[in-house]
C-alpha cells in the first residue's frame, strides 16, 4: 500500500491543504487500486474519470482531496444507481442525494460506488447480482452488511472515506468484521433524501473511515454541526452485557433471543482501558419494551417495496425474497402494538439508564463463513446493533468495540479518546 492509501482521510485533507500533495495525486494511488477492489467485489461502479477531473480542479475544504466511495443505495447525477439489485441495474438518477452533496462540497471526491447487500437488507454483503463483497482481512469470512463494500475497500486501502447506511447495524457490523470504523449518528441527524429507504423509522446514513477522527470530520460535514472533541474524563460509561430480546418474526424463523453475556476478559480489559482514561464503568442492562418492535421494521419494509414486491419476486435474490415474504405476513395487530410500544421504551431507556455512554462488543458472533446462509446468522449478527437503530441513538464501531448514548458528540468523544490513547482499532478485536 503507497504512502498515499496508508494514511487517514483527516492527514489526506491535510496535506493537500497545505499543498504538501496534490488532490490528483491522491486520487490516482486509490484508483490504482481498482484491481484489488475488484478482487474483493467493493466496487460495483468507478467514476475515476470524473474523479480525476475534479481532482485536476482545485478542491478545498475540510475533505479536500479525499477519495470517497458512495454505498450503491445513494443516488448519484449520471452515475448507475442500482441499490444492489438487478431490477435497477440501467438506473442513472438525475440527482445527487444530500449527505454525497454535503461531502463533495467539502472537497471529499467520490471514486466509485460501494457493493452492498441487495437492498440493505442483510449482513454479510453476499450478493446474487454484483457479486458476494470479500474480507481482506479475514480471508473466508463475510465483511458483514449491508455496507460491506465500503468496509473492505476502507481495509483494503482501496478509499479514505466511506459514506453507508445504517438500519440494524450496516456500518457497524462491517467496520467490526473489517477492523474499520463506522458511525452512526442520532437518527434524522444526516439527511438520508435520495437514498433508496428500507425502514424509515430506523434508517440512518453515516460515514465509515480508517479512524474515529475521520468519522468525526466526515459528521461535522455530514450534521453541520461542531467537530467532537476527545472527552472521557467524569464520563459514566454502563457495560452493556445483555442486548434486549429479539422477535421470532426474524425470517430465519430463529426463537427469540438475547444476546449473551459478554466475555469476562473482553470486559475486564475494556473497563481497565476506558477507567485509565478517567471513565466510571459500572454494568447495565437495556430494559425490554413491552412489544417486540420488530413488526415495524418489517411493515416499513414491505411498504416500501410494494410497488416492486411481490410483482417482481422472481428478480430478487434467494434470501431477500425469503426476507420480504415474511415482511408482508406480519399480523397488523403485531405492528399497531409496536407501534405503541416504540415511544414509551424509548423514553423509558433515556429515563432509567443513569450513564453517559453504553459500551459493549459489536457483534453478537463472530464474523461467519463468506458462504453462511445469511438469516441463519442475521439475528445473532445484530443483537448488539440493532437496538440503538430502534432507539435512534448514535453508535460507533471501533472494529468491535462499541459505543452508543444519546448525543452524538458525547459518543464520538469518547471515541476520539480511545483512539488517542490506543489508536484505531487497525483489525478485527
Amino acid at each position: 500500500m503507497s504512502d498515499l492509501r496508508a494514511i487517514d482521510a483527516t492527514e489526506i485533507a491535510r496535506r493537500v491543504g497545505a499543498g504538501e500533495v496534490s488532490a490528483l495525486e491522491v486520487v490516482e494511488a486509490h484508483l490504482a487500486a481498482a484491481a484489488e477492489a475488484d478482487v474483493l467485489n467493493a466496487v460495483v461502479t468507478w467514476t475515476g474519470e470524473r474523479a480525476l477531473a475534479r481532482a485536476r480542479a482545485r478542491v478545498t475544504g475540510p475533505l479536500a482531496g479525499v477519495p470517497l466511495l458512495v454505498k450503491d443505495l445513494f443516488d448519484t447525477a449520471g452515475v448507475r444507481t442500482a441499490y444492489g439489485s438487478s431490477i435497477f441495474r440501467d438506473h442513472v438518477p438525475d440527482r445527487t442525494a444530500e449527505a454525497v452533496v454535503r461531502l463533495e462540497q467539502a472537497g471529499a471526491i467520490t471514486i466509485g460506488k460501494a457493493n452492498l447487500h441487495e437492498f440493505a437488507w442483510g449482513t454479510t454483503s453476499q450478493n446474487p447480482h454484483w457479486g458476494d463483497v470479500g474480507n481482506p482481512v479475514r480471508p473466508g469470512r463475510t465483511p458483514g452488511g449491508s455496507s460491506g463494500g465500503n468496509a473492505a475497500a476502507l481495509a483494503a486501502g482501496v478509499s479514505a472515506l466511506g459514506l453507508g447506511t445504517d438500519t440494524g447495524g450496516s456500518v457497524r457490523m462491517p467496520a467490526a468484521c473489517c477492523g474499520v470504523v463506522g458511525f452512526k449518528p442520532g437518527h434524522g441527524v444526516v439527511p438520508i433524501g435520495g437514498c433508496f429507504p428500507l425502514s424509515p423509522t430506523f434508517d440512518h446514513v453515516g460515514p465509515l473511515a480508517r479512524s474515529a477522527r475521520d468519522c468525526a470530520l466526515a459528521y461535522a460535514v455530514l450534521a453541520r454541526r461542531p467537530l467532537a472533541t476527545a472527552r472521557a474524563a467524569g464520563l459514566r460509561v454502563g457495560l452493556l452485557d445483555e442486548g434486549p430480546r429479539i422477535s421470532a418474526h426474524e425470517p430465519s424463523g430463529a426463537a427469540s433471543a438475547a444476546a449473551g453475556g459478554v466475555d469476562s476478559a473482553w470486559a475486564d480489559d475494556v473497563v481497565a482501558r476506558l477507567e485509565a482514561l478517567g471513565a466510571r464503568v459500572a454494568p447495565v442492562s437495556l430494559p425490554e419494551p413491552d412489544a417486540s418492535v420488530v413488526p415495524i421494521f418489517l411493515h416499513e419494509s414491505a411498504v416500501t417495496h410494494r410497488r416492486l414486491f411481490p410483482a417482481r419476486r422472481d428478480e430478487y435474490g434467494p434470501d431477500t425474497r425469503l426476507k420480504f415474504d415474511a415482511a408482508r405476513a406480519v399480523p397488523a395487530i403485531d405492528v399497531h402494538e409496536a407501534r405503541l410500544a416504540l415511544p414509551a421504551w424509548r423514553a423509558r431507556c433515556a429515563r432509567e439508564l443513569e450513564v453517559d455512554l453504553l459500551v459493549s462488543p459489536t457483534l453478537g458472533i463472530e464474523p461467519p463463513p463468506a458462504d453462511v446462509w445469511e438469516p441463519d446468522v442475521r439475528v445473532e449478527m445484530t443483537m448488539r446493533t440493532r437496538p440503538f437503530n430502534q432507539l435512534g441513538w448514535p453508535a460507533i464501531a471501533l472494529g468491535d468495540l462499541q459505543l452508543a448514548g444519546l448525543d452524538d458528540l458525547t459518543v464520538l468523544g469518547l471515541a476520539l479518546a480511545w483512539e488517542e490513547a490506543y489508536g484505531p482499532p487497525g483489525r478485527p478485536a
